[in-house]
């Protein structure tokens, strides 16, 4: 699994055809002829991923197995959410009860900044508040009654900061998630298809 940005580009030759590629090469792959000037320059796609580690007070969530880059499936897996306190330690909530720092695993994840530096220390106050209560034992872990989500949708509704109060899990998946997910999966497919092809062509930018 790569742990930095694996270096999807995006450029326009001629045509309305996009070109997704690892390397821009020396001779148009839409209509054959040598490079010497772009229609849109080359730009690198936004890498959607980061290390949860490096990225203090905010909700991460990554596949529950696997990796985002090469692994994960819309259709077939789930996601895991966890809670990145101002240390970067990561405070998650599954079978095993609740776990705190096992960072390797959230090296590759999407990240949600959602607060303001003043409301780190509420943050933290409210994440070490949550994780002394019974309810977050191994033995009470349910996948759909009790699980990652409803962990930090408790952390999020006590918080108590602007708009990051949640109805429910899906409240929280429709209004924070969904839309930085989507970006991934796109991100991924490409990178998937550079995987086994020299390059993309897309009539969109992404």
């Amino acid at each position: 699994m790569m742990n930095d940005d694996s270096g999807v580009v995006c450029f326009r030759h001629c045509s309305r055809k996009n070109v997704f590629c690892r390397h821009v090469p020396a001779t148009c792959p839409v209509c054959s002829s040598p490079i010497q000037d772009f229609i849109v320059d080359p730009f690198r796609v936004p890498y959607p991923f980061a290390n949860a580690a490096h990225n203090p007070t905010s909700i991460a969530i990554r596949p529950s197995r696997g990796g985002f880059l090469d692994d994960y499936d819309v259709t077939r897996d789930d996601l895991h959410v966890g809670v990145v306190d101002s240390g970067g330690r990561v405070v998650e909530y599954d079978k095993a009860g609740l776990i705190t720092n096992d960072v390797h695993r959230w090296a590759v994840c999407v990240v949600f900044q959602v607060i303001p530096v003043a409301w780190t220390v509420r943050w933290d106050e409210t994440l070490a508040f949550i994780s002394k209560d019974d309810r977050w034992k191994s033995v009470n872990y349910d996948d759909i009654s009790l699980n990652c989500f409803n962990f930090v949708l408790e952390f999020l509704n006590n918080l108590g900061y602007a708009n990051l109060k949640f109805e429910s899990k899906e409240d929280l998946c429709e209004r924070l998630i969904l839309s930085k997910i989507q970006k991934a999966i796109r991100y991924s497919s490409l990178y998937r298809i550079l995987k086994h092809q020299e390059y993309l062509l897309s009539d969109h930018l992404s």
